[in-house]
């Protein structure tokens, strides 16, 4: 018996030990790849989450272009706990155990959250901050179903950007992918023009109407510019080379030349006829936010997350003043209708007024404090009104000189990202971070229209007088 016992377990033994590659094998075959952020996360974020969370002013203080931004957070705290995914805020939010969920209007799958938990409890690595291309498609010869009404509802984009035609007939809004083409007094959308990669940051018409340049780009991959002739609305041209997004872009008045600033710190100047770039300026320390032309073309003012606006001679491209009363970054420029004033407005919830005279412009003239970040400053075509919009959710009206207030319309229902003034100097447009423009006639002291914009081209909610 004791024989046959020791028999039996030299055959276990034996079997174990020829059949334990195999069984390694299967352990191995079982094991999950560690998540790739580039493939399987980054793409989720560019579609779901930077279109809100990137650039100057990120939906609650949270940008998510770099992982130390990611795991940093915003207004609320860390956001994500390496290896630690269930006590990371940012799953919290995805499931909607803290308030509001996100992304706000609709809800990511549960394998989705899952992976992304899991990509957190990996360590949160990146491996990559560009996408990686997906694998090429198989051909598919069958014929294409039509988009589901569903598809064609999505959840709006936050605009961005908007820029009146000169003549003031065409409103051009900057969305995800997209601008519109609005008529300012119906709100119909009259064309829709593909825009860049990612969502649209700038716009500006050259001064005779018949170009629009387009600016954008994939954060953390690369900027993109496209340049519109609008007699064809067609893509005629695309200004590339900046390696980070374009926020801003400007049009020299009576001339074929584009003024681009971007996250990679530099302003470009290109030729608009050939795409080429006629110089570059290295002369701010971080992002550069904007871009503005003297209505004379002879200066160019930028505005920068180093907390600094700075004049350059267009002839030279020398610097001929540094402004560095913000004291935070500087999110807009602009000049009035003679390029007597300019005014900047920065993440330090104030705009500042300066008198354009080179040499004595040490301090600004006025500083108007606001109760957040102002995303965006304009003037009126004739230089008699000065308007901003802010993230705490106002845009306000003062006199071109920034002397007294006019008006403080409240009605937006989130972050106001751009402002602009119709040729009539009296109508005032808004977008919104949820997807809207918003239309005033400052002198009737009332709301004519709001517009909730949708993929596609539809719309919603077009109301007179009242944007709830």
């Amino acid at each position: 018996m004791k024989r046959q016992d020791a028999k039996c377990r030299k055959s276990f033994i034996f079997l174990g030990v020829l059949a334990f590659p195999f069984l390694l094998a299967a352990f191995a075959w079982a094991a999950p790849k560690p998540v790739s952020y580039s493939r399987q996360i980054l793409p989720m974020f560019q579609k779901e989450c930077l279109p809100c969370h990137s650039g100057v002013a990120p939906a609650s203080g949270y940008a998510m272009t770099a992982r130390n931004l990611l795991l940093k957070g915003g207004r609320h705290g860390a956001a994500i706990v390496p290896g630690k995914g269930a006590q990371s805020s940012l799953i919290k939010y995805m499931t909607g155990e803290l308030q509001p969920k996100m992304p706000p209007g609709r809800a990511l799958d549960l394998d989705t959250i899952a992976l992304v938990r899991r990509w957190i409890d990996e360590g949160a690595k990146v491996d990559s901050l560009a996408a990686a291309a997906p694998p090429p498609a198989a051909p598919d010869h069958r014929r294409k179903a039509p988009l589901s009404s569903a598809a064609a509802t999505q959840q709006p984009a936050p605009v961005t950007a908007l820029a009146y035609a000169p003549d003031g007939k065409t409103l051009a809004v900057g969305g995800y992918r997209a601008v519109r083409l609005l008529d300012p007094a119906t709100g119909a959308v009259r064309r829709t023009l593909p825009g860049p990669a990612d969502q649209v940051q700038a716009l500006a018409w050259s001064s005779d109407g018949k170009f629009l340049a387009v600016a954008g780009g994939v954060p953390g991959q690369s900027g993109e510019v496209l340049v519109y002739e609008m007699l064809t609305a067609k893509s005629i041209r695309a200004l590339s080379g900046h390696t980070e997004v374009v926020y801003a872009v400007a049009w020299k008045p009576g001339a074929m030349e584009v003024a681009t600033g971007s996250l990679d710190k530099t302003v470009a100047i290109w030729d608009a006829r050939t795409g080429k770039r006629q110089q570059t300026l290295k002369d701010h320390a971080d992002a550069v936010f904007g871009v503005a032309y003297s209505p004379d073309g002879k200066l160019l003012a930028t505005a920068s997350g180093d907390r600094s606006a700075k004049l350059f001679d267009t002839a030279s491209w020398k610097r001929l003043a540094a402004l560095n009363a913000h004291e935070d970054a500087v999110t807009r420029a602009a000049f009035n209708h003679n390029g007597t004033l300019l005014a900047t407005a920065g993440a330090d919830k104030t705009v500042r007024i300066w008198k354009v005279e080179i040499g004595k412009m040490g301090n600004p003239q006025r500083k108007l404090d606001e109760g957040d970040t102002v995303n965006a400053c304009a003037f009126s075509p004739d230089g008699s009104l000065l308007v901003w919009g802010a993230a705490n959710r106002v845009v306000k009206v003062f006199n071109g000189d920034g002397t007294q207030r006019r008006q403080e319309l409240k009605e937006p229902s989130d972050w106001v990202y751009a402002v602009a003034v119709a040729g009539d100097n009296q109508t005032v447009a808004a977008g919104t971070q949820d997807g809207k423009v918003l239309f005033w006639d400052v002198r009737a002291g009332k709301l004519l229209r709001a517009i909730t914009l949708l993929p596609g081209g539809a719309r919603i909610g077009v109301t007179q007088g009242d944007p709830k």
